[in-house]
């Protein structure tokens, strides 16, 4: 076996038909990366018969005088279960890159090393990658990576899908109906509107979205932004025809429970006190609807949602919503009509995002939320560093957070 250099075209092939690819190991991301200033190497292990049999797009960056950093995102495309191939790239893979005076690589394989569930059961568990890993002189960054990632897995049947959704979820998909939200997709034009949502929690510019749009554009990997509109003259509409038909519905009742010749009326006592019930919350809820009216007569856009489109998953990079009208959680509602949209175009998995390695009260809301949508809790291995130059690598102590995400 030995590591060749490949072409755009070749690694192109094989990236897009890989059992782990994914958008951060594509040509696309490279030549986003490439207008950012990173060099772009395709490489490539081919066994003695030339099968292409593990392959990874690095970036470089010069750090010092000749020297270079590597960063191969989302790791290789290897089987990291596979201890003899993996050693076998591994120590290629360093001889290969030392000629191109490179000090060391950092990798951050997507591979589950365990898999629970929203109740937080263990359906899947492999300290094989870590082990194989530590064994061929990975070394594990010290500073706290994400490396928690939430799946969906559907089975293409979207009743199905919807019925496995939270209660809450479930809830508020059913109650932003009643409030009109209607979902559509962006155009790059429409990047401002998004950044307005997402910059308090991106570490990125506008300017890298505009680039993802650029270079994303394809149907193969394509970026694609969504938002919820709050059509404010609908939601007072449609709560004021619901308050109408429960109150005709209430006096009914009253009528069941004055009625002398009705001898149980324990039934319509507990009727009569849910349908009071949501004659209280329907008027709370036009009050809601009154107020935003008077403020937005046109209505406004309450959230948004990013995600990228591979053609084996698809990714969420980013919500946002708007702050004014927190309270009501487009966002559901923009994440399941995406979901819907896709399983019907025969997609089963759904990358629901990162989440923080953190006890934060407001992060465990993030969780929950996504766990919500029936979603598992990958743990990947995290980010490792192979070491190419030794005396160089110690000699400069270069800082993990310079590699680009």
């Amino acid at each position: 076996m030995h590591i060749i250099s490949l072409t755009e075209l070749q690694f192109k092939n094989y990236s897009r038909i890989h059992s782990k690819r994914n958008y951060l190991q594509s040509i696309e991301f490279a030549n986003m990366q490439k207008n950012n200033g990173y060099s772009i190497l395709y490489v490539g292990m081919i066994d003695d018969e030339n099968n292409l049999v593990a392959a990874s797009l690095i970036l470089g960056k010069k750090i010092i005088g000749k020297y270079f950093l590597g960063h191969a995102p989302g790791g290789y495309l290897i089987d990291y279960n596979n201890y003899d191939l993996l050693s076998k790239f591994t120590k290629l893979l360093k001889e290969y890159l030392s000629k191109l005076n490179y000090v060391y690589i950092s990798i951050n394989p997507l591979y589950p090393i365990k898999i629970s569930n929203k109740k937080k059961d263990i359906i899947y568990n492999n300290s094989n990658i870590i082990n194989n890993l530590n064994t061929l002189g990975y070394k594990k960054c010290k500073r706290n990576t994400l490396n928690t990632i939430l799946y969906l897995q559907t089975n293409g049947n979207i009743q199905e899908t919807y019925n496995n959704l939270s209660r809450f979820v479930k809830r508020n998909i059913q109650e932003n109906k009643l409030k009109s939200i209607k979902i559509y997709e962006g155009e790059k034009n429409d990047i401002d509107t998004f950044y307005k949502f997402i910059n308090k929690k991106t570490n990125f510019s506008k300017e890298y979205y505009n680039e993802l749009f650029t270079y994303f554009n394809n149907d193969n990997n394509k970026f694609e932004i969504y938002f919820a509109f709050l059509d404010t003259n609908e939601y007072l509409k449609n709560y004021n025809n619901l308050l109408n038909k429960e109150k005709r519905n209430n006096e009914k009742i009253s009528e069941k429970i004055l009625n002398i010749n009705i001898k149980n009326k324990r039934d319509y006592v507990d009727k009569k006190i849910n349908s009071d019930k949501l004659l209280e919350k329907y008027n709370n809820e036009i009050k809601k609807a009154i107020n935003l009216n008077n403020l937005y007569k046109n209505g406004l856009i309450a959230a948004t949602v990013a995600i990228i489109k591979t053609n084996n998953e698809i990714t969420f990079l980013i919500d946002g919503y708007e702050e004014k009208i927190r309270n009501i959680r487009a966002s559901y509602t923009i994440k399941w009509e995406i979901i819907k949209k896709y399983s019907e175009l025969g997609y089963t998995t759904f990358n629901l995002g990162y989440i923080p390695n953190s006890n934060n009260k407001k992060i465990d809301g993030i969780v929950l939320s996504r766990i919500g949508f029936n979603a598992n809790i990958h743990e990947t291995p995290g980010n490792y560093n192979l070491i190419i130059n030794n005396s160089i690598y110690t000699l400069i102590n270069f800082m993990d957070n310079s590699i680009p995400k």
